[in-house]
């Protein structure tokens, strides 16, 4: 079947991330995982549509915290158990008892007293008074609820217990167990290195030895997780597990191969753990590590005590510096294979959230994918203050607290827009590769089953959606004013506006979604109506002197969802980008770039209209390569490396794992 791979990247935001809460249960009702592992084998066939599969989810902080709970829902129950499961936790974070409610707004009250007098309150959770107030939290709050009794209406003893709030979501059991087995093809990986390098020394030599015992150990480490496979069945049954459950029907048919070490034979072990782990959604929770200023992604197919996740993780990405003491935990260090400590904070300072580890060090290849949806947190533009009769335009506004709240969401969107830049030059430069072919940049979906042609899982272009919470709509829905200090409030009004707009802001995203084929149109129409509403005077006019070729299409770099406040007609409810592939213009190839603006029609549910389409480059292409020419080039140029596949990491830079 033809399988549409999407990976999904939760943003970081605190309680705002209770948006994500909602927005990812719809999202995962739309992802058909278990079809796709259950049609694995079957004989491979091309239907009218593809089906959307989920083959990653990342979140930092707040985000991470939902993409841990909708990953662990969807894998053990679907979209369903999902929202279940991250219903459970916001709620449950929310201040839903008396004197919680009363601790809440006193705190809120503070900062945004501090912040409307424009001062900038630097706390250490490892000093007074912050210290003080986690001890109270940590033990005074909880002695004094559980005298209360567990019922009483004025407290709960778990309010201010965030692993107390995360642990009934998850089987950390059934975690560990499923990380021990998907990290088999990284030990695969690193025994043929060591084993590598132990061959590059004569027997005698003494740093031969050192690789010879590393190799030993990814030896026991490689046997013990081949049993992790039973372990992890035999949890399934404890937990009781349905037989509907993705995990279980990706393990139906895994046959543990005869164990040798030695390269095809590991190759081979490797292989077979990949075909079992290829449908389960590969989650990452990123952080950043203190002393070397690392970022780190956490990932579920690594080992809990090697880089997996945990529960230690999860606390570590949502460690906000102020308020939390550094998460400490112990991995492999990658080059020396050795045990390492890491110091970890909140990974709002470093991947906000993980997205090109969507691409980059992936181990599996067939796991790349093809779209990413981008749950957005933070604003995209300041406040605004409207403009006044007969004066200029709308005027930022900075008054107060907002500069520290325009800087926080600055913060945040910096990491975002920096991983996204990661994915657009590498889109870019496929776009280059295809253009000097004389081909069109590789866009599809793979083919499911073992007998995939390798050509059908090659390098793709990565188109990237944003799905953007609208602060003013929830503002409004609220009746509590947003910003840095909010990310911190737990008013169930917050909670729940969240909630609604999170529901309708996926369902409006889904709608445009299936309608963006027929909304953009093909090239010829788009260019058409750039024309005609930049000239005011209609869609239906074409573009004199602009020929699209025979082999000339229109393909969607990204969509992104925005606000859905009516009274701001100069800003899209909705923005595509997109651009040609096989353009021409006056007989000359060209790549022609350009975004179209969309309105929601009112009353009409997820209805979308144009709005206006703007050509935004004109950029001249080589003359394509005759494909006899191609064929006579020079081996080395022929095998030249192309895509995001073989791209090494710049000097410098550091990879996005432990």
């Amino acid at each position: 079947m033809a399988v549409r791979d999407i990976a999904i990247a939760c943003q970081g935001g605190g309680s705002h991330a209770a948006y994500t809460g909602r927005v990812l249960p719809v999202l995962l009702g739309e992802l058909d995982n278990l079809r796709v592992a259950r049609e694995a084998d079957d004989d491979l066939r091309l239907p009218g549509a593809d089906v959307p599969a989920l083959v990653a989810v990342s979140g930092t902080s707040g985000g991470a915290i939902s993409a841990l709970l909708g990953w662990y829902g969807f894998i053990t129950g679907g979209a369903g158990d999902a929202e279940r499961r991250l219903d459970a936790f916001w709620s449950g974070n929310a201040a839903l008892k008396w004197t919680e409610g009363q601790v809440n707004r006193a705190c809120r009250a503070m900062a945004d007293l501090a912040g409307a007098w424009g001062l900038d309150i630097k706390t250490s959770p490892y000093a007074f008074p912050m210290a003080w107030m986690e001890l109270l939290n940590t033990s005074a709050w909880p002695l004094l609820a559980n005298a209360l009794g567990r019922d009483n209406p004025w407290m709960r003893p778990a309010f201010f217990d965030l692993p107390g709030l995360l642990r009934p979501g998850v089987d950390w059991q059934l975690v560990g167990l499923l990380g021990e087995f998907a990290s088999i093809p990284l030990e695969v990986r690193r025994w043929m290195r060591s084993d590598l390098q132990a061959a590059l020394y004569p027997p005698e030599a003494p740093c031969r030895q050192g690789h010879v015992d590393a190799r030993a150990a990814i030896e026991g480490r490689i046997a013990a997780r081949l049993d992790a496979a039973a372990a992890l069945a035999a949890r399934m049954d404890q937990i009781g597990l349905d037989d509907d459950a993705l995990l279980r029907a990706a393990f139906a048919r895994w046959r543990a191969p005869a164990l040798r070490f030695e390269h095809a034979a590991l190759a081979g072990l490797a292989r077979a753990v990949q075909r079992v782990t290829r449908h389960i959604p590969h989650l990452l929770v990123g952080a950043v590590e203190l002393h070397q200023g690392e970022f780190v992604a956490f990932s579920s197919e690594r080992a809990p005590a090697d880089g997996g996740i945990s529960l230690d993780a999860v606390l570590a990405s949502a460690a906000v510096p102020w308020l939390f003491r550094a998460r400490e935990l112990m991995a492999l260090d990658d080059a020396t294979l050795a045990p390492r400590q890491l110091v970890l904070w909140d990974g709002l300072f470093s991947q906000n959230p993980p997205i090109k580890n969507f691409l980059s060090g992936v181990l599996d290849e067939s796991k790349k994918p093809d779209e990413i949806w981008v749950v957005q947190i933070n604003p995209v533009e300041a406040k605004a203050e409207a403009p006044h009769a007969g004066g200029p335009g709308r005027r930022i506004a900075l008054s107060g607290g907002e500069i520290w709240d325009l800087r926080n969401a600055l913060a945040g969107n910096l990491a975002l827009n920096q991983e996204l830049g990661f994915v657009e030059a590498i889109n870019r430069r496929m776009d280059e590769a295809a253009d000097t072919a004389g081909g069109g940049a590789r866009h599809g979906v793979r083919l499911n089953g073992d007998a995939t042609p390798a050509a059908a899982r090659g390098d793709r272009q990565v188109q990237v959606d944003r799905i953007i919470m609208d602060g003013s709509a929830v503002e409004a829905a609220a009746g509590v004013a947003l910003g840095a200090n909010s990310k911190l409030d737990r008013d169930p009004r917050l909670r729940a506006a969240l909630y609604r707009h999170g529901r309708l802001q996926a369902q409006r995203y889904l709608g445009l979604r299936s309608r963006l084929a027929q909304l953009c149109g093909d090239l010829a129409g788009t260019l058409g109506c750039a024309c005609g509403t930049s000239a005011g005077l209609g869609p239906d006019i074409a573009v004199p002197g602009a020929g699209a070729g025979s082999g000339a299409a229109l393909v969607v770099e990204g969509a992104t969802i925005y606000g859905i406040a009516p009274d701001r007609p100069e800003s899209p409810q909705a923005l595509v980008r997109w651009r040609s592939a096989g353009a021409e213009v006056a007989g000359r190839p060209v790549r022609i770039e350009g975004q179209t603006e969309l309105a929601e029609v009112p009353d009409s549910g997820a209805g979308w209209r144009l709005k206006q389409a703007r050509v935004t480059a004109v950029v001249p292409q080589a003359a394509p390569v005759p494909a006899q020419a191609a064929r006579a080039a020079p081996a080395a140029t022929a095998s030249r490396p192309r895509g995001p596949r073989t791209q090494q990491p710049r000097r410098g830079e550091r990879r996005a794992h432990p």
